[in-house]
């Protein structure tokens, strides 16, 4: 059931599971837990679509440090949250980021690539990613790729983009009809209640309709986005008491997100090559990029970051335009059941979409340079920086919650020596088989210390609520569980103590369904 907080009083409903959040993490575990006969409560903070009066909340944020446009752009507060934006596209992390890695961070993940290699391939299956398009060796027998891609300090890999991306729209028949979810869109959570212990969270308060009202629940996950989560973990509970884990040093620390920019200039040599090799690929109806990616032995070896690659066309322009549709698409989709509506509702979608659709297109990262240029765009890594944080101001929002503001720094070093390293060996491997000839721009060319400037943020919020194996050295266990709470968890992002290149997004969905398992298997214990 999907159903309005003006239309329920959610204080009557008795979930074993209250889902914090109904964005991809948060849907994609109701569904999982659903399935498996939890009964859950996903409360989404916005309404049924997006809509400007809801995306108003974001404006209100504050932001110093490093420029990180995402702070405000990048957030919807609507069923779906981000994706009713996003393109879909799904990336494996690499083993490599789960293991130890001393120039990075001092401190790994706490789980490895095989604990959560399971729950990628439920995602895909609830995703329903073609099981034949889920191993890039099969697809790059399917798409006959040369083999002249074969590289020991390149990997050739493809990302795969979803074909139904707004998950609302993904999962509405299943939200609708099965009698073990129940979504609830209006309702904000805004406070935390602990029982006498301090151990337990017994109930969320929702700032709805009817004013401030508790949703009791057995168990409690939060998923409402990194920079949510880590704001509602901040806050005072009921009572204005401080949580049990306020004081943890890790809490709002360690933010990331990936940087992006332009570092090339290419130019085809053999252009039917070229176009063989970095052309998107449609298989099943599903749309596949090749890219580039360093291997993990030159990253060892060299000591790097993870970064990857990809080609853009000027012609491609058409398909940056194609994907602000799909932004447009979403918002539009499902609104005019009422004719009477028709004018209001899309006069409401232009003013979000016309917007965000421009910023995409202008901006999407991508620089489209006239006199049909092809770009080399990089992806790159961020290494966590301890002093990259979100805190709470002191001014309060509509519904009385501390305002957030997120101080983003990044370490240059690190990222500078990867991104000159790289475009050195990915210019090799273009030039060394006859494929294009590649001109790095001039701040890598003369190794600049301003190369980082042009780099934006992509959208990708991680971190602020790490994952670790102890309380000194992170806010969550490796099942996700926070630290000095017997039921609450979280799912998302921001549990990531590091990353590597790729968006974070799949991989915050497997984690979640790992996360998961773990308390359908305690709702069934209990």
């Amino acid at each position: 059931m999907i159903i309005s907080s003006e239309d329920i009083d959610v204080s009557s409903l008795t979930p074993d599971v209250t889902i914090v959040g109904g964005g991809a993490v948060g849907l994609i575990a109701a569904v999982y837990l659903a399935s498996r006969k939890v009964k859950v409560l996903v409360l989404e903070a916005g309404p049924l679509q997006v809509d400007p009066d809801s995306q108003l909340v974001f404006e209100s944020a504050r932001s110093s440090g490093r420029r990180h446009l995402g702070i405000y752009q990048g957030r919807f507060r609507a069923l779906g949250g981000t994706t009713n934006f996003w393109g879909g596209q799904l990336v494996r992390f690499d083993r490599l980021v789960f293991s130890p890695r001393d120039w990075v961070s001092g401190d790994a993940w706490p789980i490895g690539y095989d604990q959560i290699e399971q729950f990628y391939k439920i995602c895909e299956s609830l995703l329903d990613v073609p099981p034949e398009l889920t191993d890039d060796q099969k697809l790059l027998q399917l798409s006959r790729t040369p083999n002249v891609h074969l590289d020991a300090n390149l990997t050739y890999f493809f990302s795969r983009w979803l074909t139904e991306k707004n998950f609302r729209f993904r999962f509405s028949h299943l939200l609708k009809s099965d009698p073990n979810v129940t979504v609830v869109t209006g309702a904000p959570v805004t406070m935390l209640k602990f029982d006498g212990s301090r151990r337990s969270v017994t109930s969320v308060i929702v700032s709805g309709p009817r004013g401030p009202t508790q949703v009791s629940s057995r168990f409690v996950v939060l998923a409402n986005g990194t920079i949510e989560m880590v704001r509602l973990l901040q806050h005072p509970t009921v009572g204005e008491e401080e949580a049990p884990w306020s004081q943890n040093p890790w809490l709002g620390r360690g933010f990331m997100d990936h940087l992006e920019g332009t570092v090339a200039k290419i130019t085809p040599v053999d252009r039917k090559l070229f176009h063989q090799l970095f052309d998107n690929v449609f298989l099943k109806g599903m749309k596949l990029q090749p890219r580039l990616k360093l291997s993990e032995e030159l990253q060892r070896k060299e000591r790097l970051l993870g970064a990857a690659f990809h080609v853009k066309f000027d012609s491609q322009m058409e398909e940056h335009v194609q994907n602000a549709k799909i932004f447009v698409s979403g918002l539009l989709k499902g609104r005019f059941s009422n004719p009477k509506r028709i004018i209001p509702e899309l006069w409401s979608a232009a003013r979000v979409g016309v917007p965000m659709s421009w910023h995409y297109i202008k901006h999407q990262r991508i620089l489209s340079p006239a006199g049909g240029d092809i770009q080399l765009r990089i992806m790159l890594e961020q290494t966590p920086v301890l002093s990259s944080t979100l805190n709470l101001t002191r001014e309060r929002d509509q519904h009385g919650m501390y305002l957030p503001e997120l101080c983003w720094r990044v370490s240059s070093e690190t990222e500078i020596r990867t991104i000159q390293k790289a475009v050195g060996v990915v210019k090799g491997y273009f030039e060394s088989r006859g494929i294009a000839k590649v001109d790095p721009s001039k701040e890598i060319s003369g190794r600049s210390p301003d190369l980082l400037d042009s780099f934006v943020d992509t959208y990708h919020h991680m971190g602020g609520v790490r994952m670790a194996s102890s309380e000194k050295d992170g806010v969550v266990d490796p099942t996700a569980r926070v630290f000095g709470s017997q039921n609450l968890y979280v799912m998302g992002a921001a549990t990531f103590p590091v990353s590597g290149f790729a968006n974070p997004t799949f991989t915050a969905m497997a984690i979640a369904l790992r996360t998961a398992e773990v308390i359908r298997e305690r709702v069934v214990a209990q």
